[in-house]
């Protein structure tokens, strides 16, 4: 009896607060549910305050924060986004949301903030009226990247503004800025003399980096084809000249971007000052010359061969595929297109009936677009008949003259044989009757 009374008190004592609690439990979710139902209802207003932070829990200036939230169903709107706000010094914005939803069943309690900065977006999602005091987006891979700026003899840069990704910050006094950015490859871009200092910084944790200036020593010169100075407008980066050339004595750029403009022609020009000072750009303003023209005429085809050259030593040279031979015969044009042969160019045509008259134009380009044109004529006369031939022993021979001109030389020759001897006799004769006498 005493035994079961024993088990009866443990098992009250064991028992009641067990239930005791699970009716805390149970009061206290209807008293939060109470809450947020009382926060989250047709209408709901509140303020939210953000902060952003790095991997280190430093704010963040200059970031981006939206908000966007339900602003009602009944009448359309849905959901909205906040105008963008950015971040202080403190890293903080504040944002007003506002619903205007008139039933209970249409409300849409959660709230999306998204944070961007330096190329990378943060989001967070919240419920309204359930959440803390101070919401924040840590940027888990950002760091602080410290960068002094000096010139080559290690002297600070100061109040220059700097490019830091697509970020822009002044350098101090002492040609120091420290600015927060996300990991990895960070570009960053220094305008110093006559162009732009670019380097490449890795950064995977608080970081602080040195950059120092190079200067080098830049020489432009434009000249013709034949070396002679042409005054043109010249772009060095930001920098414009019309003159012959430029003369830089201080560049910090090593492969800054030059281009040379004469008349309508334009040239950039490949720049890398770390392994060359002096540069020369040269416009071809000679059109090539065509000389040489010749047609060789055979059975079936004419052959015109002609010559081309670029006359000039800082000439651009000819342009075979910009060659071209235009031809008319008896009012009809037809172009062709010449072959290089033996360092002349060729065109072969169909050989015109006899008494044509040949027409043709030739026209040749440089590299650079001058052209130059030669015109020409001829006229295909009947050829002469070659002497008949015939078959002997399977050879072909030509049968010799007959007669005709060896029987007049010989009947010649012997006229004059006879001549001279007559002369003789008579000079012979005249000498004895003057000796008779």
């Amino acid at each position: 009896m005493r035994k079961n009374i024993l088990n009866r008190k443990s098992l009250k004592t064991l028992v009641v607060p067990l239930i005791l609690k699970k009716l805390f439990v149970v009061a206290l979710f209807l008293l939060v549910s109470d809450a947020f139902a009382a926060t989250c209802e047709p209408g709901f207003e509140e303020t939210i305050n953000i902060k952003v932070i790095d991997a280190h829990y430093r704010p963040i200036e200059g970031a981006s924060v939206n908000v966007t939230y339900q602003k009602d169903q009944s009448t359309g709107k849905g959901y909205v986004t906040t105008n963008t706000q950015y971040t202080g010094a403190d890293g903080k914005v504040t944002e007003d949301v506002r619903n205007t939803e008139t039933f209970a069943s249409k409300v849409k309690c959660d709230i999306t903030i998204q944070a961007g900065y330096d190329g990378v977006i943060v989001e967070r999602k919240i419920t309204a009226g359930s959440h803390p005091a101070e919401i924040q987006l840590r940027f888990e891979n950002a760091y602080v990247l410290g960068l002094k700026i000096v010139d080559r003899f290690g002297q600070p840069i100061a109040n220059t503004k700097v490019r830091i990704n697509e970020m822009y910050k002044n350098t101090s006094e002492t040609g120091y800025i420290g600015i927060i950015v996300n990991s990895g490859i960070v570009d960053i871009a220094v305008p110093y003399l006559h162009g732009v200092l670019a380097e490449e910084i890795e950064v995977a944790d608080d970081t602080v980096y040195t950059l120092q200036t190079r200067v080098y020593p830049f020489k432009l010169s434009v000249v013709d084809d034949a070396g002679q100075p042409l005054v043109a407008q010249i772009f060095v980066d930001s920098d414009e000249y019309y003159d012959t050339g430029a003369y830089i004595e201080e560049m910090a750029l090593p492969t800054p971007y030059v281009a040379v403009v004469y008349g309508s022609l334009e040239k950039t020009v490949a720049v890398n000052l770390a392994e060359e000072s002096d540069y020369t750009v040269s416009f071809d303003l000679t059109p090539p010359e065509i000389t040489n023209v010749n047609i060789v005429r055979d059975e079936d085809d004419l052959k015109i061969t002609f010559y081309i050259s670029d006359p000039n030593y800082l000439a651009s040279g000819p342009n075979l595929d910009e060659t071209t031979l235009t031809y008319s015969i008896s009012g009809v044009t037809q172009t062709a297109v010449p072959y290089a042969e033996s360092g002349a160019y060729a065109v072969e045509i169909p050989a015109p009936p006899v008494n044509t008259l040949l027409r043709f134009t030739i026209t040749t380009h440089d590299m650079e677009g001058n052209m130059n044109t030669v015109t020409g004529e001829y006229l295909i006369t009947p050829e002469e008949e070659p002497p008949p031939t015939e078959e002997e022993n399977g050879e072909t021979v030509v049968p010799e003259e007959e007669g005709g001109d060896n029987t007049l030389l010989i009947i010649v020759g012997v006229i004059v044989v006879l001549a001279v001897a007559y002369a003789i006799w008579s000079y012979i004769r005249g000498i004895s009757e003057d000796e008779e006498r």
